[in-house]
């Protein structure tokens, strides 16, 4: 009975072994050589993987298409030492990984990787439904204009989760654009009213 109890345990250990590889979207691993491997699996829309410094310039850019896998190695070892940013990017959410260069290595700068979400949008009629996930606990800012780009409507938090409720009921058809910024990352939503 204690072996198969032992079995039993062991069997959920892997499972959940397996379970935890296969969530990971993107795996950085950083060595001594200032040399970085970047893979990234389970793509499921396309996504941009950018590299770039503290100063927002790209080093780094290419698409991954929808159901395709990247690896690659990076050699950071002609740029200067510094801080840089791994950005996996997709139409509704960006995952940041910091990456510290040395002289001599490269490490990723531990718990700190991040992940932001684009607002979750739910329309009722002419009742738009807005939450935002703020598990960073970043600055949040929502802005929405109209066609010719009047603002409607501001709004700044710091919330952990954030929730608006636009009445477009006294507001003509047609679209209107929802601009999300998380930190230092923006979304951009059209809402459209008939």
């Amino acid at each position: 009975m204690n072996r198969l109890i032992k079995t039993g345990l062991l069997s959920v250990a892997l499972l959940a072994a397996v379970v935890v590889q296969a969530s990971n979207k993107i795996i950085v691993k950083a060595a001594e050589s200032k040399k970085v491997e970047i893979s990234l699996s389970e793509v499921v829309s396309a996504e941009t993987l950018i590299i770039k410094d503290v100063q927002n310039i790209i080093l780094f850019s290419e698409e991954v298409a929808k159901g395709q896998s990247f690896e690659k190695t990076f050699d950071f070892s002609t740029i200067p030492a510094g801080l840089y940013f791994i950005e996996v990017k997709g139409a509704k959410k960006v995952e940041v990984t910091p990456i510290l260069i040395t002289e001599t290595s490269a490490a990723i700068v531990p718990n700190s990787s991040k992940k932001y979400k684009s607002p979750n949008i739910s329309l009722d009629d002419k009742l738009a439904k807005v939450f935002v996930n703020n598990f960073n606990e970043d600055k949040v800012s929502l802005v929405l204009v109209n066609e010719s780009g009047q603002e409607l409507y501001t709004k700044e938090t710091k919330e952990l989760v954030s929730y608006s409720a636009l009445n477009f009921e006294a507001l003509p058809s047609g679209d209107y654009t929802l601009y999300t910024r998380i930190g230092d990352y923006g979304f951009e939503d059209t809402i459209t009213i008939k």
